[in-house]
């Protein structure tokens, strides 16, 4: 039997606080019979803002003012639109790369604290590695291989759900600032850091599973390119290594403003050479024959998690926040 909604069973949300932006989703119980279990949930409701909290992180330290208070605007503007849209939501609220290492991001966690009732799950780079890895298997439960997840300011790498993984600091923002805009230094720089990657080499003529808004819009150009159909999502999108190896080098030598109106999202344009250098080292040192662009991430591989240890069914737990509907002192 199927069920068009479970209202008896809360809303599952994610606010994801990343380098690049924030993002608010929900996911809602539609089904009952389908296999695996998390194939029954579908989001319902998407939210993005491009913060770009990782600008000037490398260099400084610190979150940017401007871009900590887009942030915190954003959050706010989420936080209202949970009010309305689901507030019997079991909310989770994640932070990555740029929250993990800026010295000021306690005005950020505060803020969140006070409107949600608890302080963000700040991921470790491992942490990442493995819900990026559970949101790949969430839309190709089957999937193996390599599995890279680039951010904007860190790139998680894993070999599975149980094995072997990493985080590096290879984000796209990241990258264009220490590189100065220098695509050789930039090389340099992936160069390094993928050397140290051991499990690499046990890759050879594998899938690469690619996760991340970059990545994402460099297979919406391709099927662009190659006058292909563009679907809503581009789960599953697959490109011969070589053949990806080549596309990665069109985009590094193209200029971002001749990309920015055939990407959806126009703001990565300037990142979009960074994440086909990430791209082209990768597939060189791993000599994986195969690239698979996933639709799915660290949100995706959240509720993966959660549906497993039935976790929205826990009444009393410290990540099920309970909203705070008066406005934060402060923060007008």
């Amino acid at each position: 039997m199927r069920i068009a909604e479970h209202h008896s069973v809360p809303p599952l949300g994610v606010l994801d606080i990343g380098s690049n932006t924030v993002r608010l989703v929900l996911f809602r119980k539609q089904s009952i019979d389908l296999e695996p279990r998390w194939s029954n949930w579908r989001e319902v409701f998407n939210m993005r803002e491009p913060c770009r909290l990782g600008h000037g992180l490398a260099a400084t330290g610190e979150m940017q003012a401007a871009n900590l208070a887009h942030a915190c605007r954003a959050i706010r503007d989420f936080r209202r639109a949970l009010a309305k849209e689901a507030p019997n939501a079991y909310i989770d609220v994640l932070a990555t790369a740029a929250v993990r290492d800026a010295r000021n991001a306690d005005r950020l966690i505060n803020l969140i604290a006070r409107a949600f009732g608890a302080p963000p799950r700040v991921l470790t780079g491992e942490e990442e590695a493995y819900y990026a890895t559970l949101g790949v298997q969430f839309g190709a439960p089957q999937a193996s291989g390599l599995f890279a997840d680039l951010g904007g300011g860190s790139l998680e790498l894993s070999r599975g759900e149980d094995s072997s993984m990493t985080s590096l600091p290879l984000g796209v923002l990241r990258l264009l600032e220490q590189s100065g805009g220098k695509h050789q230094r930039a090389r340099k720089l992936i160069r390094e850091s993928l050397k140290r990657v051991d499990f690499l080499h046990e890759c050879e003529d594998e899938t690469l599973h690619l996760v991340g808004g970059s990545w994402r819009a460099m297979a919406t150009l391709h099927r662009l390119i190659q006058r292909e159909p563009l679907p809503q999502l581009i789960e599953g999108y697959g490109l011969k290594g070589r053949k990806a190896r080549r596309f990665a080098a069109q985009i590094i030598r193209e200029k971002p403003d001749r990309m920015r109106p055939y990407i959806r999202r126009p703001d990565r344009a300037d990142t979009l050479p960074y994440a086909a250098l990430v791209l082209r080292r990768l597939i060189r040192q791993s000599k994986v024959s195969h690239v698979r662009f996933s639709q799915y991430g660290i949100r995706e591989g959240l509720l993966v998690d959660w549906v497993r240890q039935e976790r929205f069914n826990v009444t009393h737990d410290d990540r099920q926040f309970t909203l705070n509907l008066d406005e934060p002192p402060g923060t007008r």
